[in-house]
């Protein structure tokens, strides 16, 4: 066992400090945000007979602690809650089945510290416009940090993460992608799609910081350094985390993400609409006329004609198709409890599966996905319900989750969801709920004045 590994506790000391002298959302905000987005999840410490926590999961734990002894008589059970009780029970009760209790003691200790404690703090911990604006300012100053870092990534073909910290984590590794000959960069986030679909999300966060004005004022920080440094530039503040954003996505050369970003967007354009209904099903339309075009535009493309050979491109799209039809005979296999979560059989020269569902499916079950997709499903719609309420002129927030729903589910047929993403999703999908369930008071920008409302005149009746 090596020693090194214990450095990750120090992001519990850390948490349990801020905790204890400025409270759960500085911990939140200063604490579990970075751990999260700049430490790898693989440099991880293995504790025999116990879970094996990594940085986020340790400046987690006090977070979860303080949170749910204060918190617990708010806490509500809703729709959303339902269908994530089912997909935690669905997924644990299938890995117990197919690994054994060990095995299923950890996984259980990630689904319920990594994603139901994600989705607590979205859901409890950021409760007002105030919160709102701060962990979207947080999280945008995170990726500003790691800009640099994805240059060094582009030019030496290794993060500075990993250069840093790997010694201490004797077993984690940094894998390199190369197209175009080009080095596709991952950051602490294991695969270039899994860093795109962060990218994009952090973007959208930006967007709605961007239309409420945020960045027209003058920041604090290290967000007030940065911008103090951007004055150089002939370009305003906001355009130029826009730039340094859209670049970042566009390194990481992941297509999947591409798309679903662009079909985000154009699901969050419906919402800066003056007629959000109407816009709303003719987008709708061309998604269900774009997708089908899309697939048979898709066909086309990876069945190569006689003689011909296919591009490198083409190739790739191809394995995903090929990869599922040689897979699924092992889904039918264990079709109701899966294989396990690291035990699925592999193919030679298709080890990687690149499908979040699929891979669910051949781990858990096909109950798995199905509960998975119904989140996805309800959480999107009923963002839009909500952000069709909003009054015109505003920029709903609601439309900006569901086009970063929308982006994550894209991305997923294109990729395992590893490492920060589905934590990431969970969070998302808290502060959402968090978003829905708010006074109109709590939902508004902070200093907004209400002006006490009038009461009704009594009804007269008007002879004529």
């Amino acid at each position: 066992m090596d020693a090194t590994r214990y450095v990750v506790f120090v992001a519990m000391l850390i948490s349990i400090r801020v905790l204890t002298q400025r409270g759960l959302e500085a911990a939140f905000l200063k604490v579990w945000i970075p751990f999260f987005l700049l430490m790898p999840f693989m440099f991880w410490v293995n504790i025999p007979g116990l879970p094996d926590p990594n940085f986020m999961q340790a400046a987690i734990l006090p977070i979860l602690f303080v949170l749910l002894r204060d918190k617990l008589p708010q806490m509500k059970f809703g729709g959303m809650e339902a269908l994530l009780l089912i997909y935690v029970v669905v997924r644990v009760v299938a890995d117990y089945l197919s690994r054994g209790y060990s095995d299923a003691q950890n996984y259980a200790f990630y689904v319920l510290s990594s994603l139901i404690g994600c989705y607590l703090m979205g859901r409890y911990l950021i409760n007002s416009r105030r919160m709102d604006i701060e962990t979207a300012r947080t999280f945008v100053l995170i990726f500003l940090i790691l800009f640099p870092m994805f240059l060094y990534e582009a030019k030496f073909w290794v993060s500075p993460i990993y250069k840093i910290f790997g010694p201490l984590f004797p077993n984690s590794y940094s894998s390199i992608s190369i197209r175009w000959g080009i080095a596709r960069t991952a950051s602490t986030f294991e695969h270039p799609i899994l860093a795109c679909i962060m990218i994009i999300a952090v973007y959208r966060m930006h967007r709605w910081l961007s239309w409420q004005g945020v960045w027209d004022q003058v920041q604090t920080g290290w967000l007030g350094w940065i911008q103090n440094q951007s004055k150089r530039f002939p370009v305003a503040f906001k355009y130029q985390i826009s730039i340094v954003l859209i670049v970042m996505a566009l390194m990481t050369i992941s297509r999947g993400p591409w798309i679903g970003g662009i079909a985000g967007a154009v699901l969050v354009m419906v919402g800066n609409a003056k007629n959000r209904k109407q816009w709303l099903m003719i987008v709708v339309a061309l998604f269900l006329v774009g997708g089908i075009a899309g697939q048979l535009a898709l066909d086309a493309y990876i069945t190569p004609k006689e003689g011909e050979i296919l591009s490198g491109e083409a190739q790739t799209m191809l394995y995903r198709k090929v990869m599922i039809e040689q897979y699924k005979g092992f889904l039918f296999e264990k079709m109701w409890t899966g294989w396990g979560l690291t035990t699925v059989p592999t193919i030679r020269g298709m080890e990687s599966i690149d499908n979040a569902f699929f891979l669910m499916a051949l781990q858990h079950g096909v109950f798995a996905p199905a509960v998975f997709v119904t989140i996805f499903l309800y959480a999107i719609v009923s963002q839009v319900a909500f952000g069709l309420k909003v009054a015109p002129g505003e920029p709903p927030m609601g439309f900006t989750f569901s086009g970063i729903y929308l982006t994550c589910f894209i991305a997923f047929t294109t990729v395992y969801m590893g490492a920060q993403t589905e934590p990431m999703l969970f969070l998302l999908l808290g502060w959402g709920e968090a978003i829905k369930n708010r006074k109109p008071a709590d939902n508004a920008m902070p200093g907004t004045q209400f002006a006490p409302t009038a009461p009704k005149p009594t009804f007269r009746r008007v002879l004529i």
